[in-house]
């Protein structure tokens, strides 16, 4: 079967099995958010305020892209086990936010890899692939934020899905 003909065989809005995942999804983009806006109230991120500003305004345009393609059925909470499990680590100190800022960066690059291939919908997939960009680079500015080099700490940079995903199980919970 060729990528066009699955393509054209798959629904274009998410199924009710896909509401579920993507409603799942946003409450993880609002918790993220809400991390980073955690980060910033703290006081925390020196020069790298910004950043931190930046990337807390890509989450919850996320929760805001979902919303607008499920509709009624986005939750518009966060998910507060996530938010609980990071958010002192969020508010340690700059290097500390930076390291678990990535991780879980990391972490969600890994598992919204993986809900791509759940989805049916082509938007919801197409959708979350958008996302999945943007948090790889999230994870590189993490890391350099935090000191690291790309040369000495290569592993940093070098993720691969199934690490992230083995290392979110040990650290955090990712929807």
């Amino acid at each position: 079967m060729t990528a066009s003909k699955i393509i054209s065989d798959s629904p274009v809005r998410p199924t009710e099995a896909d509401t579920e995942l993507l409603a799942s999804a946003q409450a993880t983009a609002l918790a993220v958010r809400d991390l980073y806006q955690a980060t910033v109230a703290a006081g925390v991120g020196g020069d790298h305020t910004a950043s931190f500003v930046a990337i807390a305004a890509h989450h919850d345009a996320y929760a805001q892209a979902i919303s607008s393609l499920i509709g009624r059925a986005a939750p518009q909470a966060r998910d507060n086990g996530l938010f609980s499990e990071n958010k002192s680590d969020f508010e340690s100190d700059t290097t500390g936010a930076a390291l678990a800022a990535h991780a879980l960066e990391n972490a969600l690059v890994a598992s919204h890899t993986e809900l791509i291939g759940e989805l049916e919908g082509t938007e919801g997939a197409a959708l979350i692939a958008s996302m999945v960009v943007i948090e790889s680079r999230h994870v590189v500015v993490m890391a350099t934020i935090a000191g690291k080099s790309p040369v000495d700490d290569i592993e940093l940079f070098l993720d691969t899905p199934e690490a992230a995903q083995a290392d979110a199980q040990t650290t955090t919970t990712v929807a």
